[in-house]
């Protein structure tokens, strides 16, 4: 799991002074009123410092190798970078630039640095295939062309409907209250949505997924599937969780029909909130389990809803177990 990296004032100060840079493309622009938000929660739940951010100096990215070792501290840090041009909806490639050069200067490159470059280009086709391909094996546990094939079958025969797997699903109602079967069933079903083989269900493959969802508080309007995606970006150690998060913003922060483009939902604008956004990721890097890729749903579906919380070392969430749409 991704862990909670203890930054020390003078890098805390560092990582902010970065983001400005890059929300200001180096000084040549204004800082926007989005980006000061997202430096204000960032500090909050990532740097957890009392800087004064007030008149923040911009220190160049040549400065930074001899001031932030190599690893984890680094790798954070460019994939926050990555995500300023997407916050005030632009993608200017000018901030893109200062991402690249602090990139470059750490010799830090993950996946999202590309898909930045995607984007910034306008190749949204080209990084759907890429991202399309790579969620099939993080995301879905898709990683081989035979579990691709069976998963894609099972899909299908669940989506027109399978009474077994339905069976197994519905028998959740009977399971205690506050237990995680018990809130998956009327989560689904205070929703309206067809259960694991019920006829146009969305199969199993996305039930760790909406456990995300219901282990982390999460609703599932638009703003909650940004919040559950930046929860999500915290779980994984490779960065794939900040595709999914980027994957989410392009869909309903920039209005891009991203992976809507089935029209099955709607693009939206505007809708990543920084100070919730990285709520969400926070209790992503202290939840000590990747929910996506090692829940067993089946073995601890009997289980209460806040005692995994508290096995998972999920922070406290307020409000129901069971949030209304």
């Amino acid at each position: 799991m991704p862990e909670q990296l203890q930054w020390h004032e003078p890098e805390a100060r560092l990582v902010l002074q970065a983001i400005k840079n890059v929300g200001t493309a180096g000084g040549v622009l204004s800082l926007p009123p989005i980006t000061l938000e997202m430096i204000g929660a960032i500090q909050t739940h990532v740097l957890h410092s009392q800087i004064d951010l007030q008149d923040l100096e911009i220190v160049a990215p040549g400065a930074y190798p001899d001031r932030i070792s190599p690893g984890s501290k680094r790798d954070q840090l460019i994939q926050i970078l990555v995500l300023i041009p997407y916050v005030d909806m632009s993608v200017d490639p000018r901030m893109v630039a200062v991402v690249d050069d602090f990139a470059a200067c750490l010799n830090v490159s993950p996946k999202t640095l590309n898909d930045l470059h995607q984007v910034r280009d306008n190749h949204l086709r080209r990084l759907l295939l890429n991202y399309g391909r790579r969620s099939m094996g993080e995301f879905l546990m898709l990683d081989t062309p035979s579990k691709f094939i069976r998963g894609v079958i099972s899909a299908i025969h669940q989506a027109v409907g399978d009474p077994a797997v339905a069976r197994r699903y519905q028998s959740l109602e009977s399971f205690p209250d506050g237990s995680l079967g018990h809130s998956f069933f009327h989560w689904y079903r205070d929703r309206q949505w067809a259960l694991p083989g019920e006829h146009k269900s969305t199969s199993e493959l996305l039930v760790n997924h909406d456990c995300c969802h219901i282990l982390g508080g999460f609703n599932t309007d638009t703003q909650g599937e940004m919040n559950v995606a930046a929860f999500q970006a915290g779980l994984f150690t490779d960065g794939f969780g900040f595709e999914s998060l980027l994957e989410v913003m392009l869909d309903f922060h920039l209005g891009k029909s991203f992976s809507t483009t089935t029209g099955l939902i709607a693009p939206e604008t505007g809708q990543f909130i920084p100070d919730a956004a990285m709520a969400g990721y926070e209790k992503g890097l202290a939840c000590n389990i990747n929910l996506i890729q090692e829940l067993d749903f089946w073995d601890v579906a009997e289980q209460q809803v806040l005692a995994l919380r508290q096995l998972y070392e999920i922070p406290p969430t307020l409000g129901p177990v069971l949030l209304q749409p």
